[in-house]
């Protein structure tokens, strides 16, 4: 294993999958670990920036639009090439206001069907031996678009910056998703009918302690954090709360096998998803740290972005049962996925 290899692992640089592979290193192989200390601390002063800047990501200061175009400006003054008005020459804005009022309005008189009065040829201008009196008037206008499309150019900065963000914590939800998914899955593989875990049970009360279970029993990396890890306002993901039975029993999702009926256990069943956006959460309480939209994973490992929450097996609202409310399914293909605190 590379250096380049463990530098990655510690500024978490990798992919969920390489990174937990490193992680099971550095537990079983001393070398490895001890190779991955001597790493932090050489680096420790660029992992507290890094660190600093994870939780609170800097924002443009106040006014830098305004000041980078300022200074665009001032620069253009005092480097661009101007040749000097000989004394005594009025100013650039008082030869275009003189020019613009002595100026014939240039309007056809219609004295008959077909004839136009002929208009009066312009007069010469006076002659001189120096330099146009509006160059200074022609230098200001360039001057005023060039600091338009510098400011226009700023402004289309600061939003490919803001929508790069915003892209960047999406698309790590959906990879921490994917590593959720692999933990999903590995608990399933363990149980004898294939059942991820249900809530409701004295080991998982509630739908946002399912994660924890997962990473005591080793089929997450330790110290998963199980919410958007890009968004300090995701403290969890949502998970779903099963469903009644015939006699009203409450069952866990099963992962479907090759033997499964389709109608009993489906792949595009949803059981974990970013919290619902403001515009879908049922009630008071979190919402998606990224606008509209929910990263949502479903059991056949397919993980999803949408901006609607009517995503379930039949278009329902996967964060409400057929009944409209915050609890088990009212059968096996009504999917609802509770929040922090929420019990089936």
């Amino acid at each position: 294993m590379s250096d380049e290899d463990l530098i990655g692992y510690l500024f978490d640089l990798l992919d969920p999958a390489d990174r937990a592979v490193i992680a099971v290193r550095v537990q079983s192989d001393p070398a490895v670990a001890a190779r991955l200390d001597r790493l932090r601390g050489d680096a420790a002063p660029l992992l507290a920036v890094a660190e600093a800047e994870r939780e609170d990501p800097p924002e443009p200061r106040s006014g830098l639009a305004v000041r980078t175009v300022a200074r665009v400006a001032q620069y253009v003054v005092e480097h661009e090439p101007r040749e000097p008005a000989p004394e005594g020459t009025e100013s650039a804005v008082a030869a275009f206001l003189r020019e613009y009022a002595e100026e014939p309005p240039e309007i056809d008189i219609l004295f008959g069907p077909g004839t136009r009065a002929p208009r009066p040829p312009a007069p010469a201008p006076p002659p001189t031996d120096g330099p146009d009196s509006r160059a200074g008037g022609r230098f200001r206008a360039d001057l005023l678009v060039a600091a338009g499309i510098a400011f226009l150019g700023i402004g289309l900065l600061l939003s490919g910056i803001a929508n790069a963000r915003h892209e960047s914590r999406a698309v790590a939800c959906q990879n921490s998703l994917r590593t959720l998914n692999s933990g999903l899955n590995g608990y399933a593989d363990n149980d004898p009918q294939g059942r991820y875990p249900q809530v409701g049970t004295a080991t998982i009360p509630t739908a946002d302690a399912f994660a924890a279970l997962l990473v005591e029993h080793g089929h997450l990396p330790a110290g998963y954090k199980p919410g958007c890890p890009a968004s300090p306002d995701c403290p969890a993901y949502t998970y779903t709360l099963g469903f009644r039975g015939p006699n009203d029993e409450l069952v866990g999702l099963r992962r479907p096998n090759a033997t499964s009926d389709p109608a009993d256990d489906n792949d595009l069943m949803p059981i974990t998803a970013d919290l619902p956006a403001a515009s879908a959460a049922p009630g008071g309480g979190s919402v998606s740290p990224h606008g509209r939209v929910m990263n949502v994973l479903f059991v056949g490992g397919n993980v999803r972005p949408t901006t609607s929450p009517h995503v379930g097996p039949h278009g329902d609202d996967i964060y409400r049962n057929v009944f409209g409310h915050v609890a088990a399914g009212a059968n096996r293909v009504d999917a609802v996925l509770g929040r922090t605190g929420d019990r089936p």
